[in-house]
């Protein structure tokens, strides 16, 4: 693959047909101005425009710092060639190059102009709501394989931790400025979708892991739902407890005490305070005390993006198409993968604790970690020998091999983070007449190359990455074998087809099936082929649903059922 940089800057006489003054140089039109990107050209002959950095909000700084985004400044002209700085990450993850000023959006537009406009997708990342940038992906591969394919990809950075999900509950300082953000660069995106050459009844909103719940979150609130048309979830909803909860409250109020604006003005007195000072309050502020969930912050109740409990806002949002992507043990990711980290990878497990992994390991994990004593009270025994019970007896117990129970181990955690709350959520947005489409990616060769020293080789938490976005675990080994090919076309296929036709349905694949009333847990096993099934974790989502009607501690959301407005499963 050949990418051409066409870097000249044409700041004056731009035409109106998305072309510079020499003719090839991409221009976007858009209401705040023009902007100079570049021709990304490949050996296929596709043709794309780039654009990087260009804003849509004000910077968040000074006197707007925790507030909501603004409509960006008037810049007239200017070049979007330079990759913007990811928002301020949670100094307990990995450092990247970063700014308060961060509120851009990276654009890839097919360079040949269509008069009815292209389908579009946005394209939110993850991260857990603390870190991640709008360049966690291959601009080459999301260049030649969706926008080549005729969509236009619009990728919004959004403000993280402290600075877009800190909240006092009050109207000061409600919370989920990050998720403003995005709704902001959706705003944007309708603005100026003519330049953008978008059909904007097309919008595709799409995440993975928590950009897959901020997708989810989009799909219900009623400042957003009107904004797109569909929605693709991969491994993320808004029902986890890392994903909507209280405990960005918490956290909070202890930074605010650590800085000591707990008195008087506590905006006013954030505002003023240098970034140091507040990441070194993060830092302290940070607890962790074994729980399933060891993000700081996420998204809340506010009486403004959420009026009402997320489960609630399904019946009231207007109904979208939906793609809905899981692996087969979510959890390995935060478990064998890679060793433990202060954030990321609390659940990680150390290379002797992996050695000796047993079943006092597996059921001390599930006693301690995913039924705290302390939130259960006197149901804690019962309900954490029903979910060791559950677990163990998967399998018959010759195979309860040291192997079976990291697997284990990982697979309840995966299944309490990301399996059941993606479940819940679908269900009931089918109920409520949502069409919905369920993928499963289960192709492990190429982990098991790259990754081979790893103790179980099961598709996890990003698996599929690698193949959607060009970019993996083992960023050396990019190479891909003739067998890889077939899985990664059958995937970036299955989204193209569902961006642009809302089914991932082809003529050379028929193999996907809406789930209904009949078959709400039916599912496309995608492998180097692609297979219809039923029964999408059915025996886990049967579990866990039982488990919720016999207990009064909701382990997947994180709360006593007592507190949240529920619809009944």
């Amino acid at each position: 693959m050949i990418k051409n940089y066409l870097i000249a800057f044409c700041v004056l006489n731009a035409v109106l047909d998305n072309k510079g003054c020499d003719g090839d140089q991409p221009v976007l039109n858009t209401h705040i101005g023009k902007f100079y990107g570049e021709l990304l050209e490949f050996e296929s002959g596709i043709k794309v425009d780039a654009f990087y950095g260009v804003p849509y909000a004000k910077k968040p700084i000074g006197e707007l710092r925790f507030e909501k985004p603004e409509d960006a400044e008037y810049v007239k002209e200017r070049s979007a060639t330079t990759r913007p700085k990811a928002c301020l990450q949670a100094k307990l993850f990995l450092p990247v190059e970063a700014s308060e000023d961060c509120l851009y959006v990276n654009v890839f537009r097919p360079h040949e102009k269509i008069p009815s406009g292209n389908p579009a997708l946005f394209f939110i990342h993850g991260g857990g709501y603390q870190a991640g940038s709008a360049q966690e992906h291959s601009e080459d591969y999301v260049a030649e394989y969706y926008a080549g394919s005729a969509i236009t990809v619009v990728v919004p950075q959004y403000r993280l931790n402290f600075y877009g999900f800190a909240t006092t509950k009050t109207s000061n300082l409600p919370g989920n400025l990050g998720l403003h953000d995005l709704n902001l660069a959706l705003d944007f995106v309708h603005k100026n979708a003519e330049s953008l050459n978008i059909d904007v009844t097309k919008i595709t909103v799409a995440g993975y892991s928590a950009g897959s719940a901020a997708a989810s979150v989009l799909s219900l609130s009623p400042l957003s739902h009107d904004k797109f048309a569909q929605v693709i979830q991969f491994s993320g909803s808004t029902l986890a407890e890392w994903a909507f909860n209280n405990r960005g409250y918490e956290h909070t109020k202890r930074v605010i005490k650590i800085l000591n604006c707990d008195q008087g003005d506590v905006k006013k007195c954030l505002k003023e305070k240098s970034v140091d000072d507040i990441d070194k309050a993060m830092v302290k502020a940070h607890m962790f005390e074994g729980e399933i969930n060891h993000f700081d912050y996420g998204s809340t109740l506010d009486d403004d993006f959420f009026k009402n409990d997320p489960e609630s806002l399904v019946k009231s949002a207007k109904p979208k198409v939906t793609l809905g992507s899981l692996n087969e043990n979510e959890g390995l990711l935060f478990t064998i993968y890679f060793p433990p980290t202060p954030q990321a990878f609390k659940h990680a497990l150390t290379k002797e604790q992996k050695q000796n992994f047993g079943i006092e390991d597996f059921t001390n994990f599930v006693q301690k970690t995913i039924v705290m004593e302390k939130l259960l009270g006197e149901e804690h025994k019962a309900a954490s020998d029903e979910i060791i019970d559950f677990y163990l007896k998967s399998t018959t117990h010759e195979e309860h091999t040291r192997t079976f129970y990291l697997d284990m181990h990982a697979k309840v955690l995966g299944d309490v983070m990301f399996v059941v709350p993606q479940l819940r959520e679908l269900k009931l947005k089918q109920e409520a007449g949502w069409p919905v489409y369920n993928i499963l990616s289960t192709y492990s060769d190429y982990l098991e190359r790259t990754m081979s020293h790893i103790e179980v080789s099961k598709t996890s938490h990003a698996t599929e990455y690698r193949f959607l976005f060009g970019i993996g675990f083992n960023p050396h080994d990019n190479s891909l074998t003739e067998t890889d090919e077939k899985y990664r076309k059958l995937l970036v296929d299955s989204v193209v087809n569902f961006i642009k036709t809302g089914s991932p349905k082809s003529t050379k694949n028929q193999n996907f099936t809406q789930t209904s009333k009949d078959r709400p847990l039916v599912y496309t096993d995608l492998n180097t082929k692609a297979t219809v099934k039923d029964s999408y974790f059915g025996k886990e989502f049967e579990f866990w649903s039982n488990f919720y009607n016999k207990y009064q501690f909701d382990v997947i959301r994180g709360e006593p059922k007592k507190t949240l407005k529920h619809v009944e499963l």
